[in-house]
This record gives C-alpha cells, structure tokens and sequence, in this order.
C-alpha cells in the first residue's frame, strides 16, 4: 500500500507539471502549423515573384544582346558603304579600260585557234621563204582556214602574235635590222624548236646574233675549225651559245645528235651523246648556223633537221630599212621619242600586270565579304602598295 500510495502521488506531483505543458505544446504546435502555411504560401509566392523576375532578366539580357548585335550591324554596314564608295571610285576609271579589254580577248579567244595553226605553220614552213611568197603563205592558209570553219583573223600577222614591242626593239638594238622580214626572221629564230639554219649572204643574221648573244659569252666556231667538236662540247656542257659561220650545204654528221636534240636522263643527269662519249647537256646551251650562200641547196634530210631562215635582203627588205636609216637619221628626236615610248609602254605594261596579278591574289585569297577586307581595299586603292 505505502509502494503505491508512494507512486499515485508522484504520478499527481508528474500530472500537475506536465499537464500544462502538453496543452502549451499543442498551442504552440497549432499556432506553428498556422505560421507554416503562411510561409508557405509566402515562399510560393516569392519563387513566382523570382521565375518573373528571371524571365524578365532574359529579356533584357536578349534585349541587350539584340542592341549590341545591331550597333554592330550598323557600324559594319557603314564601314562597308565606305569601302565600297572607294572601291567603286577607285575602280571606276578602269571600267572603261576592261571593257574594250574584254571585247578584244573575246575577239582574240574566238580567233585563237587559227592564228595559233597559222602561226605555227609560219614556224615550220615559210623560213626560207621571200616576203612576198610569205604573204602569199598566210593568204592561202587563211582562206583554207575559213573554207574549213576554222575562226582565225583576217588581218593576221606573225609579229603580233608571236613578239611584243619591247623584244622587238631590243632586237633593234641589237643590230637587227627594222624591216618586217627581219622581225618576222628574229622570232623563227627565238621561236623554233629546231635550231635556225640561216641564209646570210649579207652577214645581218650574223651581226645580230653577235650582238645579241656576246652578254653570254658567245662562241663563233667553223667547220674547218681543228677544234669545234671541243669548242661545242664545251657549250653544251656549260650552256653558253654556239655560232657556226660559213656552213655549205651538207652539213657534218658529227652534228646531227645535236641538231636531233637526242639527248638522254642517265642518273638523274641530262646527257646527249657527241662521237663515242656521254656529255653533260646544259638546257641554256643555244645553237645558231649561219651561211653566206646567196640561194643554197639544202636535201630534205637537213631541211628537217633545222629551221631554215632566208635572211637574204631584198628590194621592199632593203626599202624598209634605208627608211627606218633616213627617219634615224634625219629626224633623231623622233626615233629617241619612238623608243622612250616604247620602254614607258612596256614599263606601264609590266606595272599594269604586277598590279593585276596582285589584285588577283589578294581576291583569291580573301575569305566572306570582300567589303570586310581592309587590307584588300586599301591594297585596292593604293597601287604602289600593290607594286611592293
């Protein structure tokens, strides 16, 4: 009984203390459940608020990024109006210029391919030839070219297709004489692939290929000559030219291999063939043949082997020449006036192709909007940049 009655009244004692603090705690637990639904709700709406607040900073931002990329759009724009109102300015005196250059290539194109036959065939063929036969050469060449369709053009003419002024003039210079015949002759010899046999009672060919030819060491050479094989093989070996003076009509078998251009890779070296020994063939070496035999008789062995070129001069020859002596003569300030313009329109001319071929590399080379290029447009507007 005393265990109990012990027990019951610690149990009230217990009762007492804690009986209130329980009804407290469940206060408190309501009142905290009432301020959890109000944060909660609060805390919805502050993520609303902050999912508003983020779309809008996007907006902005994509604003922003919209504003800056047209700021950009409108300065690029502008910098590419300018470029191009100097590029056009620059450009525009040229228009005039490439369109007639335009309109003759379209004529020189569509005539390429019979002026190329004719003049081969001038190459090949008519060397040994008088002017007037040469004339009647082309004019028959011609007409069958356009029975067959072939486009080539009527006022064709060897030297424009196959020489400039500049060469022509410094062949002139040289001692070659003015007339047509002899320029026409100066680019069978310089053109051929054979090597030139020419007839020259009057010893112009020879004067000229001297003159021409002595700034690389020229070596003059006869078939009576002891030593000549030596003398050739020399050349050849060191690729300096050969003059061979006063060649008859036959000609020494002891040439044909290098007048066949039989030459040979051996080890990686380029060899022909001279008597019973290999010799090293330089690709500069030049060969020239020169005979003083007024109208000669050549087989057709030796005509195939080498270019034969009639520098005999003749009547409309020899006009042509005292002509171009007289104007030399009596009037120097015109032919010192002819040949500065001839090396100031071959000067413009190279300086014209530096430019174009430069023009084109940095075309070739510029990658999206060439307006974006400014290294192009100024290079564009500035042609001694182009030259350097």
């Amino acid at each position: 009984m005393v265990m109990w009655v012990r027990a019951m009244d610690l149990y009230a004692r217990v009762f007492r203390t804690v009986e209130p603090k329980k009804k407290k705690l469940a206060a408190a637990q309501v009142e905290l459940d009432a301020v959890m639904a109000t944060l909660k709700e609060k805390q919805d709406s502050l993520a609303a608020v902050e999912e508003k607040i983020a779309e809008l900073q996007a907006a902005y931002d994509h604003s922003i990024a919209e504003k800056e990329t047209l700021t950009k759009n409108i300065a690029q724009t502008a910098a590419r109006l300018k470029r191009a109102s100097k590029l056009t300015t620059a450009l525009g005196d040229e228009q005039g210029r490439w369109t007639e250059n335009v309109a003759a290539f379209e004529l020189e194109i569509g005539n390429v391919v019979g002026n190329v036959f004719v003049a081969a065939a001038c190459v090949a063929y008519f060397g040994a030839f008088t002017s007037l036969y040469r004339h009647e050469l082309i004019s028959s060449w011609i007409e069958q070219c356009k029975e067959l369709e072939v486009p080539v053009s009527d006022d064709f003419s060897l030297i424009n297709v196959l020489a400039d002024p500049y060469e022509i003039r410094q062949w002139n210079a040289d001692g070659l004489p003015r007339d047509s015949v002899s320029i026409e002759n100066a680019i069978l010899v310089t053109r051929g692939r054979r090597w030139p046999l020419m007839i020259d009672p009057q010893d112009q060919a020879n004067r000229w290929i001297r003159a021409k030819e002595a700034k690389n060491g020229l070596k003059v050479i006869k078939l009576t000559d002891q030593n000549f094989l030596r003398t050739l093989e020399n050349c050849i070996r060191i690729g300096m030219p050969v003059l061979l003076e006063e060649v008859g009509e036959t000609l020494d078998p002891a040439l044909e291999p290098i007048l066949l251009k039989q030459t040979f890779i051996q080890g990686g070296r380029l060899l022909i063939r001279l008597g019973d020994s290999d010799i090293d063939y330089d690709k500069n070496f030049k060969f020239y043949m020169t005979t003083k035999l007024a109208n000669p008789h050549y087989l057709p062995e030796v005509c195939i082997k080498v270019t034969i070129i009639n520098f005999t001069v003749t009547k409309s020859g020899l006009e042509d020449q005292l002509l171009s002596d007289v104007v030399r003569l009596e009037r120097p300030d015109l032919e010192d006036q002819r040949n500065q313009l001839i090396v100031r329109i071959n000067s413009d001319k190279n300086q014209l192709k530096a430019i174009e071929d430069r023009i084109l590399k940095l075309l070739f080379n510029s990658e999206g909007n060439i307006l974006d290029d400014e290294v192009l447009i100024t290079h564009l507007m500035s042609p001694r940049s182009l030259q350097e």
